[in-house]
C-alpha cells in the first residue's frame, strides 16, 4: 500500500487571476487539509476522464463562482513531497466572466506578482511563482574579443531595451579580472536602465561588487550541492540533460536555459531540437528557456513546448 502511495500521481490543475494592478488572486488552504494554513492559487484535482480544460472550467466555477472564456499555459509542474507525487498543470487566466465569490468559504487575498514569498506556498508552487515572476526574454551577452572596441557601448543599447529586463554577462573569453572590471561597468547601466545583471562566473566574483544573481555553466551546477546564493539574488543554470535539469529543481533554482534546441555550440554538438526540448521541459519543476540559434520570434514555439521563453544573444544584442 505504501508504494502505491508513493508512486502515484495528483493531477492538479491551477488557475492565475490578475488584476489591472498586477496582482493576483490566491487563498488560503484550510488548517485541516495536506499542508493546511500555506497559501494557494486556485485550482484542484483532475477527475478521472477529465481533460485540463474541463477540470479548470470545473474548478474555477465551482471555487470562484466564474465562468471561463480563455486561458493559456504557464508552466507544468512535476513534484515530489515524501508522501505524495504531484503534477501541476498551470494556466494563465485571460478571459472570464461572473463575480469572483469564495463558494468553499475560502479566505481570498490580492497579492502583488513581486512580492510572492515561495515560503508561503507548498514547496511545489517554486517553480509556478518563478513563472509569474520572470520575462519571457533574456538577452545574453556575445563573446568580448568580437566586439570589445564598442561592447560598452552595445551593452547599454541592450539594457535600454524596454524588452530587456534580464541580461547575463557571459564571457568566457576574459580573465577573472577583466571579467570584474567590466562587470562593474554593466552594473552601472543596468541600474540606470532597472535591468538585472546576472553574472557567468565563480559565485565568488559577487562579493566584489553587486549584481543581481549568478548563472551556473552545467559543470558548475553539478559541483554544487546547495543554492549558492538567497533569494534576493535569481540564480539559474545551463542544462542538456535530465539529470542536469533534476539537479537544477533539487536545488531550487529561479529557472534554467536548456539546448542548444536549433543550433550547434562550441561545447556540444549535438541540438535537442523542439520535441526533446519538450519532453525534458516537461521533467523540471523551475521554468525553462529555449536557448541556442533562436530569436524573438521563437518564444511562441518555445512556450507551446513547455518553455518561460527564450534565452538569445544575438537577436537581443543591439549592435549597430
Amino acid at each position: 500500500m505504501e508504494s502505491q502511495i508513493e508512486h502515484e500521481i495528483i493531477h492538479v490543475v491551477i488557475g492565475i487571476i490578475k488584476n489591472s494592478k498586477n496582482e493576483v488572486l490566491v487563498s488560503k488552504r484550510r488548517s485541516n487539509a495536506h499542508l493546511g494554513g500555506l497559501l494557494e492559487f486556485p485550482g484542484g484535482k483532475v477527475n478521472s476522464g477529465e481533460n485540463n480544460a474541463d477540470a479548470l472550467k470545473r474548478e474555477m466555477r465551482e471555487e470562484l463562482n466564474v465562468q471561463l472564456h480563455n486561458f493559456s499555459p504557464l508552466i507544468q509542474v512535476p513534484y515530489t513531497y515524501s508522501d505524495r507525487n504531484v503534477l501541476l498543470d498551470v494556466f494563465t487566466i485571460n478571459e472570464y466572466s461572473g463575480t469572483i465569490i469564495p463558494n468553499e468559504s475560502q479566505k481570498i487575498y490580492w497579492k502583488k506578482i513581486s512580492t510572492l514569498n515561495c515560503g508561503k506556498f507548498p514547496s511545489a508552487n517554486h517553480g509556478v511563482i518563478r513563472a509569474l515572476q520572470l520575462p519571457k526574454l533574456i538577452s545574453v551577452t556575445p563573446d568580448y574579443s568580437k566586439n570589445s572596441d564598442n561592447f560598452i557601448r552595445y551593452f547599454e543599447k541592450t539594457v535600454a531595451n524596454k524588452d530587456v529586463f534580464i541580461i547575463q554577462l557571459r564571457l568566457h573569453d576574459l580573465g577573472k579580472s577583466e571579467y570584474i572590471e567590466l562587470a562593474k561597468k554593466c552594473f552601472a547601466l543596468c541600474e540606470q536602465h532597472h535591468t538585472k545583471l546576472v553574472l557567468n562566473q565563480d559565485v565568488s566574483n559577487l562579493k566584489s561588487f553587486s549584481a543581481s544573481g549568478l548563472h551556473l555553466t552545467s559543470k558548475r551546477l553539478l559541483a554544487t550541492s546547495n543554492r549558492p546564493l538567497g533569494d534576493d539574488y535569481l540564480v539559474s543554470a545551463s542544462c542538456h540533460n535530465e539529470d542536469e535539469i533534476h539537479h537544477a529543481s533539487k536545488l531550487e533554482l529561479d529557472y534554467i536555459f536548456l539546448g542548444p534546441v536549433l543550433e550547434k555550440d562550441s561545447n556540444f554538438n549535438d541540438v535537442l531540437g523542439w520535441e526533446k526540448f519538450k519532453r525534458l521541459s516537461q521533467r523540471s519543476e523551475i521554468p525553462v528557456y529555449a536557448i541556442g540559434g533562436l530569436c524573438v520570434a521563437d518564444v511562441e514555439t518555445s512556450v507551446k513546448n513547455g518553455g518561460q521563453g527564450i534565452a538569445a544573444i544575438r537577436d537581443l544584442w543591439m549592435a549597430d
